[in-house]
This record gives structure tokens, C-alpha cells and sequence, in this order.
């Protein structure tokens, strides 16, 4: 491996480190703000979850290599991530009756 093309790599893995961080301090600055709407918390769990989601795609994408995958770990990933919305607003469409059981 070339010094130039180790440099590119130092130089990606730093960036995508300094993101991280940054979404870090987002995620403490977050969790001072009130995001309460009326008696919902439903903002504050919206902006913790896209910035979780961000940082995991980051993780997910450049230290697990998951950009060079083939395009079905994509389909995957997204029926997976289906599953586990329906599985947490499961309970919210119980507390708001539009689900019977």
C-alpha cells in the first residue's frame, strides 16, 4: 500500500471520527433540550433516534465495510429495520386503540 493511499485512509477514518464526535455532542445537547410537545415526547425520541441512526450508519458503513457490500445485505437491512419500527409503534397503536387484539 502506498504512503499516499494510507494517507487517504488515515485522513477518511479521522473524518468519519470527528463526525462521530460531533454527533456525540449533539446527542449530550440533546438531551437538555425540551422537545416535549404538549404532553408528547415524541420530538425528543425523533431527535435521538435520527441521531442515532446517523451515527450507526456511519459505524455501520466505513468500519464494518458495509459500502462494498452487494446490494441484497441493503434489502436486509431495510426489512429488518421494517420489523423493528412494527415492533415499537406496536404499543403506541395498542395505547391509541387503532389495534385490536
Amino acid at each position: 500500500m502506498s504512503a499516499d493511499n494510507m494517507t487517504h485512509h488515515t485522513s477518511h477514518y479521522r473524518n468519519i471520527f470527528i463526525f462521530l464526535i460531533i454527533g456525540t455532542v449533539l446527542t449530550v445537547w440533546a438531551s437538555y433540550m425540551d422537545f416535549n410537545v404538549g404532553n408528547s415526547i415524541a420530538g425528543a425520541i425523533f431527535v435521538g433516534l435520527t441521531i442515532a441512526i446517523i451515527k450507526g450508519y456511519l459505524v455501520a458503513a466505513n468500519f464494518m465495510h458495509l459500502n462494498s457490500e452487494k446490494k441484497m445485505i441493503y434489502w436486509i437491512l431495510m426489512l429488518t429495520v421494517f420489523f423493528l419500527a412494527l415492533v415499537i409503534f406496536i404499543p403506541l397503536l395498542w395505547h391509541l386503540n387503532l389495534v385490536s387484539y
